[in-house]
């Protein structure tokens, strides 16, 4: 599903955050991102995403290198194939949950974005809070808003930036159980980044990097 070649990055600065990372993903992995602060995680998942560029090395999704496109096309497979979800949520304040949602598919041209929304928030067990805003829910409420936002896309990847690192134990894990449910229904193939050692036993395998540079 995932193919990473050799992928370096170094910024203006000189800051080296990736030294020749090399790896596969299968396609309906569950794969977890490990290490500690600083260690490369985000521009990892950011270059997979094609959010960033690459200083050396190549990504392929689906056998289509992305590393090799304009920021269009980028933003178009995008559209169609990656979901990312941050550790902040995100979401627009001055709409309601139901609202959040159906923008998303609005933009993505979807005939009926307001019908898909409902049936996302249905799944989310969110449908009781669809006319709150933001500020009215709790903090796993609005993480599983964000990814319900990200759902609307239908995606076939998910990339997760610490999705739990706002949250407490309790709702961290019913963010990564709401992960394997998703991977289990659609086969969404998951990286989820995060130095939570409590969450290690959901992942299928872990990835664990250290000053840019995957430990064996």
């Amino acid at each position: 599903m995932i193919l990473v070649e050799n992928l370096s990055k170094v910024y203006p600065d000189g800051t080296k955050a990736l030294k020749g990372v090399s790896f596969k993903v299968a396609k309906g992995e569950f794969l977890g991102l490990m290490g500690p602060s600083g260690s490369g995680k985000s521009t990892l998942l950011h270059m997979i995403a094609g959010l960033e560029k690459p200083t050396t090395g190549r990504v392929f999704v689906e056998g289509i290198e992305i590393t090799a496109m304009d920021e269009d096309q980028l933003s178009e497979f995008r559209k169609n194939n990656i979901a990312f979800i941050f550790q902040f949520y995100y979401l627009l304040e001055d709409f309601s949950v139901l609202e959040n949602l159906t923008i998303v598919g609005e933009l993505a041209g979807q005939k009926e974005p307001k019908k898909k929304a409902l049936e996302v928030l249905e799944f989310l067990r969110l449908s009781h809070r669809k006319n709150h805003k933001p500020y009215q829910l709790s903090g796993g409420e609005q993480q599983r808003t964000a990814i319900g936002r990200a759902l609307m896309l239908e995606p076939k990847i998910i990339l997760a930036d610490e999705p739990t690192g706002n949250l407490d134990l309790e709702e961290g894990k019913k963010i990564f159980e709401l992960f394997l449910e998703l991977r289990k229904q659609n086969g969404i193939t998951f990286i989820v980044a995060t130095h939570n050692q409590e969450m290690k036993n959901y992942f299928d395998r872990i990835l664990r990097l250290k000053d840019g540079v995957l430990e064996n």
